[in-house]
């Protein structure tokens, strides 16, 4: 998918320039746990990028970078449109709260950045393998 996301930027001008993905993430409300991974759900909100940057991080991608929406969670106004539909006047797609408490969804990513998700998988590979001697 990322090699036709190339392709199509390509094709508009943008052949040999460094292709960068910026503002994906989700919402999660602080706290808030479901073992169902519901919406608004700290669970939800790890698996999205955790599938984003498993695919934008992949040795094939042709990405230069990447950037998640949100550090964290901060107060919006009910002022305008799309905005009057935030819960309590908040964006909660960060990966910290508005306190900066940091949610799964941090967890998830920093492992990505430090390796960890390919660590993790390596670790329990090993694990099964040790089990099987």
């Amino acid at each position: 998918m990322m090699q036709q996301a190339a392709a199509w930027a390509g094709r508009l001008g943008g052949e040999g320039k460094a292709l960068i993905l910026s503002e994906f993430g989700a919402d999660g409300y602080y706290g808030f746990r479901s073992r169902e991974r519901v919406k608004g759900s700290e669970e939800r909100q790890c698996d999205i990028p955790d599938d984003n940057l498993r695919a934008y991080l992949d040795e094939d991608s042709p990405l230069a970078g990447v950037f998640i929406r949100q550090f964290g969670g901060c107060r919006v106004t009910e002022a305008t449109g799309w905005l009057l539909s935030r819960g309590c006047t908040r964006n909660s797609e960060g990966l910290a709260d508005g306190y900066r408490r940091p949610q799964l969804a941090y967890d998830t990513v920093r492992e990505h950045f430090r390796g960890g998700a390919e660590r993790k998988g390596n670790d329990m590979q090993n694990l099964h393998q040790a089990g099987n001697r």
